[in-house]
């Protein structure tokens, strides 16, 4: 079944997306940097499902990104909504057939305090977070002219959503 864009863009929007825009697969930047800083500079490394070594590696997520033609790139107020936003845009897309959207949300998981990544106890729901898959999140925003800036200088957070 053949969804238009517009109708992908306002089913996020009325989830709570504060910007919504579909963009092609190939501007999704993947880096290796990325990961490292997860690696390195991150106390939750680790710990979650949804975070290194549990993820895709970058050159596993850049061939998975091959397989893809479009992407949903939203933005939230917070981690917690932003990931949230990819998973209820999966369920909704699988409703209308398209069975291969992948969500992938922001920061580390946040449905539990704790975390098992062997023993996860929301499979359904805890799905990597971009960063955890080596994309860059500010450089694919910036370069896909989507502001993560709000006028009072706080950061909206990212998801996006591979279909």
């Amino acid at each position: 079944m053949k969804i238009k864009d517009e109708e992908i863009i306002t089913k996020a929007k009325e989830l709570g997306a504060i910007h919504a825009k579909i963009v092609p697969s190939e501007s999704i930047i993947v880096s290796h940097w990325v990961r490292l800083k997860c690696q390195y500079g991150c106390n939750d490394y680790g710990k979650w499902k949804t975070c290194p070594p549990y993820t895709p590696d970058t050159d596993t997520m850049k061939k998975v990104l091959k397989e893809y033609r479009k992407v949903l790139l939203m933005t939230a107020h917070n981690h917690t909504e932003a990931s949230k936003l990819a998973v209820d845009m999966m369920f909704w897309l699988y409703s209308k057939g398209l069975f291969k959207a992948f969500p992938l949300g922001s920061g580390r998981c946040r449905l539990c305090d704790e975390c098992t990544p062997e023993d996860c106890k929301h499979p359904e729901l805890a799905y990597p977070s971009m960063e955890a898959c080596s994309i860059d999140v500010f450089g694919t925003a910036q370069t896909n002219k989507i502001p993560l800036q709000h006028k009072n200088h706080y950061l909206h957070m990212c998801a996006v959503l591979l279909y």
